[in-house]
């Protein structure tokens, strides 16, 4: 049975909304891209250059609205120009050097309340005028710890603490992620922890040699053909930087990287007021006295690549403005640096985040709004559910803590190793007997859990510089070793053995296998195998069970038990979007269960009930729907374009079959909200909520229908939460319980784990999926699917063409198994 419980939460009670009425303004700035360079201009406007008039001061988004606490005095106007120089202390000359104009226009004569939120708070109904005054006080709450250090606009950040990493030119800072969100009958402010990459600052060649693992200058004698150069390049482009050239850095100016240059002090090029050529080491010798120390390393270049004349500084003379988000992905060799600093006690997190609330109360843009907001954490009702069972082959097992173990179990569904080949890349490292023994592990494993698992054919040694041509290889020997049995060709496993940072070899190992040959592979690394135990051997059996067809396990509850009465079919979708400024596509992808279990998904949406029918010999007579990648300003969208989609898509399928429709529960992407035990006796062993801890009032959505559930127990740091949207339900009746039930049971059934994880299985498989996108391109294209790849500006145009050409389907022989564990 369930149980009723209180938790303490993230949220922070807003008991008072802005009392002040606010008039909204558009910044219009048609050259200037950069968010960072418009509020520097906005703020140095304010302050500044006319601080008469912005008395008290705009809250600005950093985009094009700004906020005022009463009508600006704009001599009469409803709007003005002014023209900006970060140098000047006045307004410059319109199109002189480093002059930006900022023209400002009132919006309407109307104002904006913020009371006007009880629209959601108090009558339940997402009103524009609320969801502008909700806009509003976000701003508010934001304005200040914003504008005071390095931030993306939802989290700032002190540099307080931080961590170096070396060998990255990488620091990891700590900071607050602040959101505000309307609930029944009042506004919250979520504060929560959050990390990030930030470029080292100093000295720029300190800078880069730690980028490089060097100690030597001379390891910035780089050609531009050399690895390093280009790698270094990409690093550091669109880097801030100050140059110094005068005594004690009293002449100094900012500016951004464009590329580098080799030999930097020996570059030669023509001065502006003569003809003479000179180099750069005698420019800066002649102009300021400066010697250059080391001419021979790279340089940076300030200008574009095709400019005319190009400004190239020593980057002796270039120090690394500080708090400069590195905004690309982290690189693979500092993820787990990345995971270990963002990993934080239950009770350590919570302290971070009160004393993160505890500074609002000193913004002057919170102070001169009127707004109060309660600095202590609330305290609310929870329930925690009952937990399901999951069924092995013959014996049912009770979750303890969100794990259990499958020591003398056997898998419901177990299949066949009956073909299979080890292929080693890595066989400096880990030798033939080595080998051999990992793989007497593994067979031990498989056999325990009741499959079946023939001896393996060979172990190979792998050449990374010819990934298909090693597999291909192989695959021609297993074809002579079975007499050319295609069955037992398609059956055949591939363990690949890969070193540690194999990310190009594992790319094109499953491009071959899950595209070209249809052929399973299993990967496993070399840094993991080297400390193996029976649980990760078991956990790769789970993986290979899965992936051969076979059902390792179903979850049993009151609500799955209601739902096998008949045929039913659960599905995931999930989009993977790029990082800001990344040129590549987004991917979208569903899964869908074909068993009656809703334990094996498969990918495709079109013919999903069909294959259902086809495999079953009975249609669905049910679907339930499991959309995660939204963001929060999405849910509109989502709800009224998707939901109409899929109901066309599948309108002539459910006349046909008499399937009933969906219910889409919508599982919100990044919500923060964080839940903690209200005392230590309350909480599990590691000073969490209990898994199946679920929230379904007091912090909720006033409009719309919610509920946060807490469906794991987390090893280290802080479990987190999925935030569930219902936007459609003709299946349950609008009974929450049992959709609570549903999603909570979902997340024990995930393929490759003995716990219950943090989101439903269909969800995550979708995720996975999403995240191989870039198997689907031929390893040879040369088209990057790498979020770590340079950046572009706004300006360029992507070409979408050329990816979806590039882009190939999964192989037919692997589209119905759970190749993507």
């Amino acid at each position: 049975m369930s149980s009723k419980i209180k938790i303490t939460t993230n949220a922070f009670a807003i008991t008072r909304v802005p009392t002040r009425e606010y008039f909204m303004y558009d910044v219009f700035n048609p050259t200037v891209d950069q968010r960072n360079k418009k509020i520097q201009l906005v703020h140095h406007l304010q302050n500044v250059v006319a601080p008469q008039i912005f008395n008290p001061r705009l809250v600005y988004d950093g985009q094009a609205i700004a906020y005022s606490p009463g009508q600006l005095n704009l001599g009469g106007n409803s709007g003005a120009t002014f023209t900006v120089n970060l140098g000047r202390t006045t307004q410059a000359e319109p199109g002189s050097r480093g002059a930006y104009q900022i023209r400002l226009n009132l919006t309407s004569s109307a104002p904006i309340v913020p009371s006007d939120v009880s629209d959601l708070t108090h009558k339940r109904s997402s009103t524009t005028r609320a969801l502008v005054a909700t806009n509003l006080i976000q701003l508010v709450i934001r304005q200040g710890p914003n504008q005071n250090n390095t931030n993306n606009g939802r989290a700032y950040f002190t540099g307080r603490d931080a961590r170096r990493i070396p060998g990255s030119g990488i620091e990891l800072w700590r900071g607050i992620f602040q959101s505000v969100r309307p609930t029944i009958g009042k506004m919250i402010l979520t504060v929560d922890t959050c990390s990030a990459a930030v470029y080292q600052s100093g000295p720029l060649i300190r800078v880069c040699m730690d980028f490089l693992g060097a100690s030597d200058t001379r390891a910035l004698r780089l050609s531009p053909d050399h690895q390093n150069f280009k790698k270094l390049e990409k690093f550091v482009k669109k880097l801030r930087i100050k140059i110094v050239t005068g005594a004690g850095g009293s002449r100094s100016r900012i500016k951004t990287i464009r590329g580098l240059v080799p030999e930097a002090g020996e570059y030669v090029f023509t001065k502006d007021d003569s003809d003479r050529e000179t180099s750069v080491k005698r420019y800066f010798q002649e102009a300021y006295g400066i010697r250059i120390e080391l001419p021979q390393i790279v340089g940076v270049r300030l200008t574009g690549s095709k400019a005319a004349h190009q400004d190239i500084v020593p980057a002796e003379l270039c120090e690394v403005e500080y708090g400069q988000l590195f905004k690309r992905k982290v690189p693979e060799n500092i993820t787990a640096d990345m995971v270990k600093f963002s990993t934080i006690r239950p009770q350590e997190r919570l302290k971070k985040i009160t004393e993160g609330a505890e500074g609002y109360d000193k913004s002057e843009f919170v102070k001169e709004s009127g707004m109060k907001v309660d600095t202590r954490p609330l305290t609310i009702n929870a329930t925690i559910l009952r937990t399901p069972t999951v069924q092995y082959g013959g014996q049912d097992v009770t979750p303890q803590n969100g794990a259990w173990n499958v020591l003398g179990k056997k898998l419901q569904d177990p299949q066949s190793l009956e073909s299979w080949v080890v292929v080693n890349f890595c066989p400096a490292e880990i030798g033939r007997e080595q080998c051999e023994h990992m793989m007497r592990d593994l067979m031990q494993s498989c056999s325990n859990l009741g499959m079946a698992v023939n001896p393996y054919h060979a172990i190979v040694p792998g050449n990374g510089h010819d990934v298909f041509g090693t597999l291909d290889g192989v695959m021609q020997n297993v074809a002579k070793a079975v007499n050319g049995n295609r069955n037992v060709l398609a059956k055949t496993v591939l363990i690949i053995i890969l070193p540690a940072n194999a990310a190009p070899i594992r790319n094109s190992v499953k491009h071959w296998g899950d595209i070209r040959s249809g052929i399973t592979t299993q990967c496993l690394r070399q840094s993991k195998l080297v400390r193996a135990n029976n649980q990760y051997w078991n956990n790769i059996a789970l993986k290979l069970n899965a992936r051969l067809g076979g059902r390792n396990s179903k979850g049993s509850s009151p609500i799955m038990r209601q739902l096998e009465t008949e045929p039913f079919m659960i599905m995931g979708a999930d989009v993977g979007h790029p990082g800001p400024g990344v040129q590549k596509p987004s991917v979208t992808s569903l899964v869908y269960s074909h068993d009656r279990h809703a334990t094996q998904p498969a990918k495709f949406v079109a013919t999903a009930v069909d294959n259902f029918g086809l495999k079953n010999q009975a249609s669905p007579r049910r679907v339930i729907f499991f959309r995660d990648g939204v963001s929060e300003g999405e849910f509109e969208a989502v709800s009224s374009q998707e939901i109409a989609a899929i109901q066309a898509a599948f309108k002539d399928v459910w006349e046909r079959r008499g399937v009933k429709g969906p219910t889409r529960s919508l599982r919100s992407l990044c919500h923060h909200a964080v839940f903690f035990p209200t005392s230590a006796n309350e909480g599990d062993r590691t000073g969490n909520c209990h898994a199946g801890s679920v929230i379904d009032s007091e912090i909720t959505h006033p409009a719309i229908s919610d509920f946060y559930l807490q469906s794991h127990s987390a090893i280290q740091g802080t479990s987190r939460s999925s935030h569930y949207i219902v936007l459609k339900d003709e299946n349950f009746n609008s009974d929450l319980s049992k959709i609570q039930d549903l999603a909570y049971t979902l997340c024990h059934v995930y393929a490759k784990a003995t716990r219950s994880v943090s989101i439903p299985a269909p969800v995550y498989y979708a995720d996975l999926v999403c995240s191989r996108g870039v198997f689907h391109i031929d390893p040879n294209e040369r088209l990057d699917f790498d979020d770590s790849a340079s950046t572009v500006s706004g300006g360029s145009t992507f070409d979408l063409s050329s990816w979806q050409t590039a882009f190939q389907k999964v192989n037919p022989g692997m589209a119905k198994n759970m190749y993507f564990l």
